[in-house]
């Protein structure tokens, strides 16, 4: 299954593939305070693949806070947050926000509530590479 969506003016584009279904995909609210100011719903499934599309560079925001290990993409000019990619080497692995895909209204299941600030950067790099999917950053 391939979901589609990307901020609000086009800047940044996602494709989200998994083999889940939307309604048996586990549904994460992460509760630190950069994710509950976006109400966030993230998704991630190892075996999927996330594709942000980068059309206008120029209106991209990466933002990085606390640990630093990863770079929160959000459109600069219409404010949506898209995802959180973490660069590993030569790979990347990212979580996308279901707010952004054109049916984030499938994703039904009760959101758990995450909370990874007891993590230290180690333990953080480790549960990416286990839980979240491999990325592709592709600038158009």
């Amino acid at each position: 299954m391939k979901h589609h969506g990307g901020c609000h003016c086009g800047a940044i584009a996602i494709t989200y593939e998994s083999d889940v279904t939307p309604e048996e995909t586990e549904v994460r609210a992460c509760q630190c305070s950069f994710c509950r100011k976006h109400a966030s719903r993230a998704v991630s499934d190892p075996a999927g693949k996330v594709t942000l599309t980068l059309h206008d560079e120029g209106a991209v925001q990466r933002y990085r806070f606390g640990l630093g290990t990863a770079d929160y993409y959000l459109c600069g000019r219409c404010g949506v947050y898209v995802a959180a990619v973490m660069p590993d080497g030569e790979r990347s692995y990212a979580v996308a926000i279901i707010n952004a895909f054109a049916d984030s209204a499938r994703f039904t299941r009760t959101l758990i509530l995450s909370d990874y600030s007891a993590e230290d950067e180690a333990g953080r790099r480790e549960r990416r590479r286990e839980r979240w999917t491999p990325a592709e950053i592709i600038v158009a």
